[in-house]
């Protein structure tokens, strides 16, 4: 087959949209196929046919091809002038694409079709053909994985790892994914995910247009398919959201290769290399490629082939997940970056993941080494429900006992009742952590739960120093300690390591201070009264030790190594110990540093009285000084308010007023952690927020959408109700989503029915809803709707007015209660459906119809046979037919007399039929009637 400067012709002709497009500022592919419908003599083109044109998969028929295009020049606001210039460009090179070669795979010479058959690679799909392993690197790396997914492949549950702390809690078969909000500068097309989602838009048109991105959505999608869109990933995240879990995850996955979708062989067949950064706080970052495999598997590093990781590298085969920049010192960031910049430079082909807290580092932090920044986003309630599930299914693992699996049965029903009845309970229920701290205080408190995030901390330190060895009859060896100085003795520890900037030590580092705390205690007496020891004596080492093993809040990441089970307690413990010591005025000077912030907020909900308007009004005294960290010091007072109202501390009437008087200068909020601290104000804020027609940027719409979405109830339906009337697409998406957290009914009248639904309505299999299909004909005016699972009653469906396209994936064989809308043109079904069913669904005048399985499963026979039966005025207007079959099953003439006005056909098929055959199946086809596009994806496999 001829090629043109390296490329396939039809590579070519998708070259050349590419182009366009980056010319207009890169629309997603559900932007440009929502566009394709409103261009001239054009036809809503489908997402996943603007997908194949532009990757050059195959070629676009000319129709859909001048379509795409234009929709590009609308998108770029071009005038009819640049239109017509365009649809004339666009024929040229589709013509010249289409004369090069002919589009079907079957209308090739056998000689051709052999040629375009790939060889086996003969290195990994990952890999530089210039390098291929010896035997001896084979056998290396192949143990180095095994050992990485052995070591990797674990994670401590909350509360399940106090109950077994020697069980080892599988993190390949436990983890959750989560879901990530793009940056406003970290734009990539969006993917969409299968839970409760709208569509998706990158930027306003006009200001796309304009080359400017700072106006990008903070969409959400799967963390899986942000990461495995771009090379370069920075992962931000609060604390306790899962980013040193996700790095774990890639590893283990990579390591065993098996990442699922939608990751591909340029993931799955990487070497993976994790460095915590916490690791390497007192000393240098790694500088040869060498390091690289000492940090993730020391106990192989000598025995590697010489040259072995820097060949990885050079190959582009090394996965580099880099995790916990916040945990260095801020001092050494930039270091950091520096040290980032080189290695990106040298080994440009390899894949990077860095994590890091959302305060440590904003989302431009590493733009120009080529990196896209997410952040973490809340657990929807859906992750929260599977997320329990999976923490009391866990639990039951750990007992034989057919009474406690009963209770946890129990226990896990009224923890996800209370969760969908408390709206409260499910904002603090926001990150995997906070969620596992709610589990196992559940389970240990008999099902009552402490009211707020410090209560929850407060209750949980109770559990882990008081109430854990007791209610285990736990027999101590060594040094007995008090609860009380266990607990003196970490928090002094906590508070030094955040003054030092350190995450972890050394045991060695750990012992001395354990010792030195213990002899403030002093005389030696008084020590033993403390460890409550009697009159033999215990040195350092032995408390250290037993702090270690038995309080549950301290763990040893690595070797002779000590750090806490998570930061968010170091923090916690580091406020306390704090306020004993009357470090306020030390507190207030280091606020606007990241790693101090949460200590802020904590330590304004312990308090006293006195101690929390200190605090806050040294806060905004210290804003006013300092133009530089203004804004910062403000949201943290605002943050201060709210936590100490929930810890019931009282707070100077004028104070809080001063307070909400600085807080409506935040009006526009920025970005999700402004919207968080405006929303802590309560109801009082909505009055606040400007209406659609302010003429704000996207970023902060999305940020009062946040900000009412946070308050809730009746009120903040009013607010969203005004925002939907005139929404664009990207609104459009982020008011969908919050269609969970509201009452259904009311939301979908006031709020959905409102939209001007430029795209599709998607429920996803793992809605933590089931019942939202039963509300969706309140929303007025929705055109597409895809149903992902099984539902009990699909009657709803057919009180859509203004339905015309319908996906319905895996829908479970019967279709119960299903009758199609008037105006519905577009039918997509996946999944088997029983033969009376599919025969009932030829009651309408079709344009498009998909059935993406091979036969009933009652009879077995194929959509092909079926619609047969179908009435004539069901089949005459399909122009775009797909199916499950092969040439054999289809004959030429039948299908152009069932479908006369028939332009694109696709064929599902497996497996490889003769070149005759198909040489001669196509013949008919061109001899039977009008020129139809043949597509036949799947078919050389």
């Amino acid at each position: 087959m001829a090629q043109v400067d390296g490329f396939m012709p039809e590579e070519r002709f998708a070259e050349w949209l590419r182009k366009l497009r980056i010319g207009v500022g890169e629309p997603s592919f559900q932007v440009l196929s929502q566009l394709t419908g409103g261009v001239r003599r054009g036809r809503l083109v489908p997402k996943s046919t603007v997908h194949k044109a532009f990757t050059g998969t195959s070629l676009p028929s000319l129709d859909d091809a001048l379509s795409i295009a234009q929709a590009c020049v609308l998108h770029g606001k071009g005038d009819q002038a640049r239109l017509a210039a365009v649809r004339s460009e666009c024929r040229q090179q589709w013509e010249r694409a289409k004369s090069s070669r002919s589009y079907s795979r079957i209308n090739r010479r056998p000689a051709e079709r052999a040629a375009a058959v790939p060889a086996p690679p003969a290195t990994d799909a990952a890999g530089s053909e210039a390098y291929r392993r010896s035997p001896a690197e084979h056998e290396f790396l192949t143990k180095y994985k095994e050992f990485v997914a052995a070591d990797l492949d674990t994670m401590e549950l909350f509360g399940v790892t106090l109950r077994r702390p020697e069980f080892r809690y599988p993190m390949s078969t436990s983890y959750i994914s989560l879901s990530v909000e793009r940056g406003r500068r970290g734009a990539t097309d969006f993917v969409a995910d299968n839970r409760l989602t709208s569509r998706h838009i990158d930027r306003g048109p006009a200001r796309e247009a304009a080359g400017d991105d700072s106006s990008q959505a903070q969409d959400t999608l799967r963390v899986e398919q942000a990461i495995n869109r771009v090379p370069r990933t920075l992962i931000r995240g609060d604390a306790g959201t899962g980013k040193t879990t996700l790095e774990k995850w890639l590893a283990v996955g990579a390591a065993r290769k098996d990442l699922p979708e939608p990751f591909g062989p340029e993931w799955t067949d990487t070497t993976p290399f994790f460095l915590p950064l916490r690791h390497f706080a007192e000393r240098e970052l790694p500088s040869s490629p060498e390091e690289f495999l000492e940090c993730t598997a020391g106990a192989l590093a000598d025995a590697a082939p010489d040259g072995l990781v820097r060949k990885e590298l050079e190959a582009g085969r090394a996965l580099m997940l880099i995790d916990g920049v916040d945990e260095l010192p801020a001092a050494r960031r930039g270091y950091v970056r520096r040290w980032l910049r080189e290695w990106t430079s040298l080994y440009p082909d390899c894949r990077y993941v860095i994590t890091s807290r959302q305060a440590a580092v904003d989302e431009s932090w590493l733009a120009d080494l080529d990196f896209r920044s997410f952040e973490l986003a809340p657990m929807s309630q859906q992750d929260q429900n599977q997320f329990i599930a999976y923490w009391h299914s866990t639990m039951r693992s750990t007992t034989r006992d057919p009474e406690e699996i009963t209770r946890l049965h129990l226990y896990e029903d009224a923890l996800l009742r209370s969760l969908a009845e408390r709206r409260e309970l499910r904002r603090l229920a926001g990150n995997p952590l906070m969620c596992a701290l709610l589990c196992a205080l559940h389970w240990d408190r008999d099902m009552q739960l402490p009211d707020g995030r410090l209560k929850l901390f407060e209750a949980a330190l109770e559990m882990l120093l008081v109430r854990r060895d007791q209610q285990r009859n736990v027999v101590t060896q060594g040094p007995r300690l008090l609860s009380g100085v266990q607990e003196m003795l970490l928090r002094r520890l906590a508070y030094w390591m955040l003054r030092n900037d350190l995450t972890e030590v050394s045991f060695r580092q750990f012992a001395d201070r354990v010792g030195a705390y213990l002899d403030e205690i002093a005389p030696q007496t008084a020590r033993e009264a403390a460890l409550g020891s009697g009159p033999q004596r215990y040195d350092a080492e032995q408390v250290a030790d037993q702090l270690l093993e038995r309080t549950g809040l301290l763990k040893r990441p690595a070797v002779d190594r000590v750090s806490f089970v998570h930061r968010t307690f170091q923090e916690y413990l580091a406020a306390a110990q704090l306020l004993n010591d009357g470090d306020l005025e030390f507190l207030v000077g280091q606020a606007h540093e990241d790693q101090w912030q949460d200590v802020v907020v904590m330590v304004a909900g312990r308090a006293r009285d006195s101690e929390g308007n200190q605090l806050v009004r040294s806060l905004l005294e210290r804003a006013d000084k300092e133009e530089e960290h203004r804004l910062r010091l403000t949201v943290l007072a605002v943050d201060c308010v709210s936590s100490a109202a929930s810890a019931g501390v009282s707070l100077d009437r004028g104070l809080r007023r001063e307070v909400g008087r600085r807080a409506e200068r935040l009006i526009p909020p920025q970005d999700h952690h402004h919207a968080a601290a405006l929303a802590s104000l309560g109801e009082v804020v909505l009055d606040l927020l400007p209406g659609p027609r302010a003429g704000l940027e996207p970023h902060e719409t999305q940020a009062v959408l946040h900000t009412a979405r946070l308050v809730g109830g009746a009120s903040a339906i009013r607010v969203l109700a005004g925002y939907a009337e005139c929404a664009d697409p990207m609104t459009e998406h982020q008011l969908t989503g919050m269609w969970p957290e509201f009452d259904r009914t009311e939301f979908a009248r006031c709020v959905l029915s409102k939209l001007p639904w430029a795209g599709p309505l998607s429920l996803g299999r793992f809605d933590s809803e089931p019942h939202l299909l039963e509300h969706v004909d309140k929303i007025a005016g929705l055109k597409e709707l895809w149903v992902t699972g099984r539902a009990a009653d699909y009657a709803v469906i057919g009180r859509l007015t203004a339905l015309r396209s319908l996906h319905l994936l895996h829908p479970g064989p019967g279709l119960p209660g299903l009758e199609l809308p008037p105006k519905l043109r577009t039918l997509v079904i996946k999944g088997p459906v029983r033969h009376d069913a599919l025969l009932a669904l030829g009651v309408r005048e079709f344009q498009e119809l998909s059935f993406y399985e091979r036969g009933c499963p009652d009879c077995g026979r194929t959509a092909w046979q079926l619609m047969a039966r179908w009435p004539d005025r069901a089949r005459r207007q399909v122009r775009r037919l797909s199916l499950y079959a092969g040439p054999a099953d289809i004959d030429p003439g039948e299908l152009t007399d069932r479908f006369p006005r028939l332009e694109t056909l696709t064929l599902h098929v497996r497996g490889r039929h003769a070149d005759a055959d198909l040489t001669r199946w196509r013949a008919g086809l061109r001899t039977s009637g009008p020129a139809i596009d043949l597509e036949l994806p799947k078919f050389w496999r």
